[in-house]
């Protein structure tokens, strides 16, 4: 672990990996943390003629690293209350991971043939949901119940991704179809019981909606509501492309509660009051890039570290907030865009705020 003084906001910053391979947290849509905020877990790449690749934790304090699952394992994400991870090995076999001693129990299968298509995601009864892409090639929502078999509950031939359950409702599982930019309409919501799927956020011309995450209890959601080149947003003709909205559970109530420049992915402290969100170059504007935090109450921002720019989607900041909300985890690209891990302590932002 090497500490450093952040160039522009001041502020000291952790860095725990060095490349030449990818060090990347994991997705912002799930927990990063152990339930006693004592570790992290990120993926490192596994490169040409190394077996170092999967799946570590990292101990926050002391920048010690320890793997957690090796290259066959695929889809890591940690439960949002319990100290577990689910994880898939050939690319059909569920495993629970316990996060206190790194041990592991096979726990059900997903459909033969297939793969997933994002993280695993798991409800507060245990029910597991994801996104996959089905050996028939059509693409589909799997849910896998504690001692059941995994069962197939939607089907589509429109490429899904980013499902999320949420967290207190087992019922629901939000979804979107996946076009790599911009979509007619992304967000889509689930109901396993009625068999029924239904627009989230109904996109109107010109609206670009992505990088969606539910709140930890499930209650609301944020999303990114960005604002297409040659689009002004309100009267003063200011052009933004990052607009921060929340959302209720049932996507009947949307509200833009912070607005700044090239915003791009959003996370919800668990206690609702703060957000943090990564600001890139894209849309054909040049920015420095880093990770911005903003109080929700007052909708202010600031800069609070800086970064080198992604080489790629995976390389992304994708910052998320650990349980206790006093610190945020992100992906620090180094000096070839490559994603390498870093934290900083929210404690000395908010002394200055």
């Amino acid at each position: 672990m090497v500490r450093y003084q952040d160039p522009v906001t001041g502020y000291e910053v952790r860095r725990y990996t060095e490349g030449p391979e990818r060090n990347a947290k994991l997705y912002f849509t799930c927990e990063n943390f152990s339930t006693d905020d004592r570790y992290f877990f990120f993926m490192k790449q596994q490169l040409e003629g190394k077996t170092e690749g999967g799946c570590y934790r990292a101990e926050v304090e002391t920048g010690e690293l320890t793997r957690v699952t090796d290259n066959q394992y695929r889809g890591f994400a940690t439960d949002r209350e319990k100290n577990i991870g689910y994880t898939c090995k050939n690319e059909t076999e569920v495993y629970a991971v316990d996060l206190g001693n790194n041990t592991m129990k096979k726990i059900g299968d997903l459909p033969k043939g297939g793969q997933i298509t994002g993280h695993l995601t798991a409800a507060d009864t245990g029910r597991i949901a994801c996104s996959y892409h089905l050996a028939n090639k059509y693409y589909g929502l799997v849910i896998l119940d504690p001692g059941k078999e995994a069962e197939v509950v939607f089907q589509s031939d429109y490429r899904l991704g980013h499902a999320q359950i949420c967290p207190s409702d087992e019922n629901l599982i939000f979804f979107i179809h996946e076009t790599e930019g911009d979509a007619f309409q992304r967000t889509w919501m689930f109901d396993i019981k009625e068999r029924y799927v239904r627009p989230y956020y109904v996109e109107r011309v010109n609206e670009w909606i992505t990088h969606e995450v539910w709140a930890a209890d499930g209650t609301e959601m944020a999303l990114m509501k960005l604002i297409p080149p040659g689009f002004v947003n309100g009267d003063k003709g200011e052009v933004h492309t990052g607009n921060i909205i929340i959302a209720d559970k049932d996507g009947r109530h949307f509200d833009i509660v912070a607005t700044d420049t090239q915003l791009l992915h959003p996370c919800i402290s668990r206690d609702h009051k703060w957000l943090c969100a990564d600001r890139i170059s894209y849309l054909g504007t040049d920015i420095e890039e880093g990770v911005v935090l903003i109080e929700r109450a007052t909708g202010k921002s600031k800069l609070i570290a800086t970064t080198g720019r992604c080489m790629s989607g995976a390389d992304h900041q994708h910052p998320s907030f650990n349980r206790k909300g006093d610190e945020i985890l992100f992906s620090n690209p180094d000096r070839n865009g490559i994603a390498q891990v870093c934290v900083i302590d929210l404690k000395q932002v908010w002394k200055d705020w």
